[in-house]
């Protein structure tokens, strides 16, 4: 991913018989691995996948490190945009955490697919694939002798956003992860759209990790309305729910990269007028008065269609203070 990371590359196949050992406690660099891709979010509710292949990039921080704890570090996996891996947006976050002392472990859903161009290409890729490939990375991640495979967290932008909060729901770890016990330890999403939940009938609604929701109130993506609703829902059904938000008020999309000026791009893809969409063990709507309705693949892309467009642009305010709310969330959940 990184020119400035050592060279690297396996194949790892998570989902065959269990790989021999592809890290030593020095490894780093990027590391390809199979990774099945889903057309939309009912594949991956069936299982009906395509053949495909994802990376991580391992960077170690310097030791001794304050995550340190039995000769292994704590790890913050690092979900991209729509509009794939930027320095300028989710490479901002590389040197921070490394300085914290966290192995980072940047994914890229794009490159090994051959995907150039996805923010205004529907069908792209779904946001649920990238969803599969950071539990998958998670996998892999926690064979590496020098990272403690119970303090490994993960943020995102955007769609990295979403990898972040839909990873917490215990339906969709299961389905990547089967009986495994693995799970990330804490999750940070940064302006992660609010769209859809997971039901789990039968059993927990999320995987019981602490989530620190970042967003932005200029976010056509996030409607405060409804992403709060998407938390009543889940604590509806888990009511010790570690879930917790905070809201910058002028913040747009994108917000840290002061490159992008702020601007409405009418192109993109959004579901700010869809109901809310379980995708779990219950396929629903969800109205805002908390009625329950049949799915249907039509209205959805009705909604969506109409929902097309919004806002990114530099925000000094959540620039300057996002990475220290996930510094400090990371310090306490992820803690030695």
């Amino acid at each position: 991913m990184r020119s400035s990371v050592a060279a690297g590359l396996i194949i790892f196949c998570a989902a065959g018989p269990a790989a021999a050992q592809p890290f030593s406690a020095a490894s780093t660099g990027t590391f390809t691995f199979d990774a099945p891709t889903y057309e939309h979010y009912g594949a991956f509710r069936s299982g009906e996948a395509q053949s495909g292949q994802a990376s991580v990039t391992i960077w170690l921080p310097s030791m001794p490190s304050p995550t340190a704890r039995d000769g292994r570090v704590a790890a913050v996996m690092i979900g991209h945009s729509i509009g794939g891996w930027k320095d300028g947006s989710e490479g901002v976050y590389v040197k921070p955490l490394l300085k914290a002392g966290y192995a980072v472990l940047g994914l890229d859903h794009f490159g090994p697919r051959g995907i150039k161009r996805a923010a205004d290409v529907p069908g792209a890729i779904s946001p649920i694939t990238p969803v599969s490939d950071a539990l998958l990375a998670l996998k892999l991640a926690a064979t590496h002798p020098a990272i403690d495979p119970a303090r490994i967290g993960i943020m995102g932008l955007s769609m990295g956003g979403i990898t972040s909060e839909h990873s917490a729901y215990e339906f969709v770890r299961r389905k990547v992860l089967g009986n495994s016990d693995l799970k990330f330890a804490a999750h940070v999403p940064f302006y992660a759209p609010c769209a859809n939940v997971f039901s789990n009938d039968g059993g927990p609604v999320t995987t019981g990790a602490p989530m620190l929701k970042l967003y932005g109130g200029k976010d056509e993506t996030t409607p405060r309305e409804k992403c709060e609703r998407i938390d009543a829902i889940a604590r509806a059904g888990e009511p010790g729910l570690r879930w917790q938000s905070h809201w910058y008020a002028d913040a747009y999309h994108a917000w840290e990269n002061p490159a992008v000026r702020p601007a409405f791009h009418p192109h993109h893809v959004n579901a700010r007028q869809c109901p809310v969409t379980d995708f779990g063990s219950r396929l629903r709507f969800i109205d805002p008065d908390g009625r329950e309705r049949p799915f249907s693949i039509a209205e959805l892309q009705s909604c969506l269609k109409a929902s097309r467009g919004y806002s990114m642009g530099y925000s000094p305010e959540a620039a300057a203070d996002a990475p220290k709310r996930m510094l400090a969330f990371f310090a306490t959940h992820l803690k030695p």
